[in-house]
């Protein structure tokens, strides 16, 4: 078994998740951040469980699953990421934009690589649906972040 998940692409994208994570995170803040984490993981979750009951996509290669999503994706990327989407949250509304762009943008060339290396398969989906759901999922965690500065008088 542990061969099979060293040797399993998902487990790969865990590892270079949290590397990043670790090289990026600012511990002193993680404890507010880590939200952005939990909030992508439970949405993903939803979002990908979904999507296989109706046949839009699915993955291959999972390793280990929880609700047929491979948990190496749901708390390698996913989580590492949206922590760190939100630790870097800047506070001009402009460079929000451009952040939320930026972020969207890195997602969905994962999205391709991963389509590429074939442990996803998108029969009834595509890019541009993947990149506009998770525009609306960070844009969500944009005004998320912004509730909590107000709710702890950080306004800017």
């Amino acid at each position: 078994m542990a061969n099979d998940i060293l040797l399993n692409k998902w487990f790969f994208t865990f590892i270079t998740g949290w590397v990043v994570f670790l090289i990026l995170v600012d511990r002193k803040t993680l404890n507010k951040n880590i939200w952005g984490g939990i909030i992508c993981c439970l949405l993903e979750l939803w979002e990908d469980s979904l999507a296989y009951l109706m046949g839009m996509y699915f993955f291959k290669e999972m390793g280990i699953e929880i609700l047929n999503v491979s948990a190496f994706f749901t708390f390698g990327i996913t989580l590492t990421m949206g922590i760190l989407f939100m630790q870097f949250i800047p506070g001009n509304p402009v460079l929000q934009i451009i952040h939320l762009l930026a972020f969207n943008i890195g997602f969905t060339v994962f999205e391709a690589l991963v389509k590429y290396a074939g442990i996803l398969e998108t029969p009834h989906w595509s890019l541009t649906a993947s990149f506009l759901n998770s525009i609306l999922i960070f844009g969500g965690i944009l005004w998320f972040n912004d509730y909590l500065n107000y709710k702890t008088g950080r306004q800017r």
